[in-house]
């Protein structure tokens, strides 16, 4: 048997199919779900080429990278401000939005990837340290000349994430710390290296988040851990960051490439709409009535392809009344 690893190992060694095993009397094993026969080749990224000739040319990107991968069915958003630790500025959440909903409308597209690009020449290696400082302004948020008046842009990015139906897999390598931190936590999946550090900033800058980077940390790690990570700003390495539900997994710097790819291949084999259907009502618990909105908009959404609901379309339009047909639910 090849190397699960080879260049040549297909994917579909990883289907359910391929777990199973021949004896009837074998014992109960996690391993039958055959996520350890995933392929971790590393995805082959390339440059976005537009899927039809009428849609626009991607934006020119200064502050991030992104790249799709059409066999692996993801998209690659990366920061690339290594000379800052990737702080954002409003810049770059301006063109994570654009990219992310270049990812969310690419049909080509399963798992969005987000993380950076580490450069360890230039410093010291980090995902994000949260918003730059350096056009932090005095009139309530941040300017780098791009904006209008000073916003904090980053709140519109959030909640453009968790209504993303797209799985949002974030890989952190060095440094999460302050807003950088909050994305990872906004993010439906965080995987990291080994020498990753998190962590919040905020009380020690005048600033904080009373948003999702306090609810969705209370929810991950508990109230108590939570106000210790807010009030003492503290820093989480790896294992104990997954050790208390921070993130999902850390794997040792020289495995995380593998790694993301054997967690995107298995999100990118599983039914896109059962994904979309359950992030929506993963979400809905902490998102109130915008969650709950969400998720009727998936249902909204699969109800139009049934035959009951174009029925109530086609005598609309033909100006008779409908006959509906009757089914047990």
């Amino acid at each position: 048997m090849k190397d699960n690893n080879s260049t040549e190992q297909p994917n579909a060694v990883a289907s359910m199919d391929a777990a199973r095993n021949p004896s009837r009397t074998a014992p109960p094993s996690k391993h039958r779900d055959g996520f350890e026969l995933i392929s971790r080749r590393p995805i082959r990224w390339t440059n976005y080429v537009r899927q039809q000739k009428q849609q626009q040319e991607p934006p020119k990107f200064v502050d991030i990278t992104y790249h799709i991968s059409t066999e692996d069915r993801c998209a690659r958003i990366a920061f690339n401000r290594p000379h800052v630790l990737h702080a954002f500025r409003p810049q770059t959440i301006r063109e994570i939005q654009q990219a992310l909903l270049l990812a969310t409308d690419d049909v080509r597209i399963s798992v969005i990837v987000l993380t950076s690009n580490v450069d360890e020449s230039v410093r010291t290696p980090s995902f994000c340290a949260g918003g730059d400082q350096q056009v932090r302004s005095n009139d309530g948020g941040y300017q780098d000349g791009t904006e209008t008046e000073p916003k904090l842009r980053v709140l519109e990015l959030q909640v453009q994430m968790r209504r993303s139906p797209k799985p949002i897999l974030c890989v952190v390598d060095g440094y999460a710390i302050g807003g950088g931190h909050i994305l990872h936590m906004v993010s439906d999946l965080t995987i990291a290296s080994t020498r990753s550090v998190f962590g919040q900033t905020g009380p020690r800058m005048g600033s904080f988040d009373a948003g999702y980077g306090s609810t969705r940390m209370a929810r991950l790690i508990g109230q108590k851990r939570a106000r210790e990570l807010w009030f003492l700003c503290r820093y989480m390495d790896a294992k104990e960051a997954s050790s208390t539900g921070l993130i999902n997994a850390c794997y040792p710097h020289d495995d995380l490439e593998g790694r993301t790819a054997q967690w995107v291949r298995r999100i990118a084999m599983n039914s896109p709409t059962a994904i979309a259907c359950t992030k929506a009502a993963l979400n809905a618990d902490e998102d109130g009535a915008a969650g709950i909105a969400q998720l009727g908009g998936e249902l909204t959404r699969l109800f139009y392809g049934s035959k009951e609901s174009q029925e109530g379309r086609d005598a609309f339009l033909e100006r008779r009344p409908p006959q509906f047909l009757r089914s047990k639910l």
